[in-house]
């Protein structure tokens, strides 16, 4: 990652756990939307990585265990834990690769873990996916 932007996202770094930031519309049909991903680590603060307005990766210290300045109203989210992200063989990074857009700015992350690699990306939503390494 390029260290102006994740300064403490980076090899050799233990994540205990990654939680969704998720709004729950009290009017929506739909699933309630993952806003943000905050990932906690073996000592240091938290990591959050959201959407910027311009669809990049917008990434910041974390506030854990309180919820991001920006959801107002606080009872209306939440955190989510994100399975599987800190669990054996997902717990160390081994590397980090920005995903960048046409124009050259960081719009995703590739976090490269011992079983899997994970990808986020973000846009009109923030995304993420998990692909586990063939044994």
């Amino acid at each position: 990652m390029t260290e102006r932007r994740v300064a403490n996202l980076r090899a050799g770094q233990r994540v205990r756990a990654a939680l969704g930031v998720k709004y729950l519309a009290d009017d929506c049909q739909e699933l309630p939307s993952v806003e943000a991903v905050e990932f906690l680590f073996d000592g240091g603060p938290s990591i959050l990585l959201s959407c910027g307005t311009d669809w990049t990766l917008e990434v910041a210290e974390g506030r854990w265990p309180a919820l991001p300045e920006w959801c107002w109203p606080i009872e209306a989210w939440t955190f989510e834990k994100v399975e599987e992200i800190g669990s054996p063989d997902l717990d160390v990074i081994i590397s980090t690769s920005d995903i960048l857009n046409a124009v050259g700015e960081i719009c995703g992350v590739l976090l490269e873990f011992p079983a899997a690699w994970v990808t986020i990306r973000s846009g009109k939503a923030l995304t993420w996916e998990i692909s586990r390494r063939e044994s």
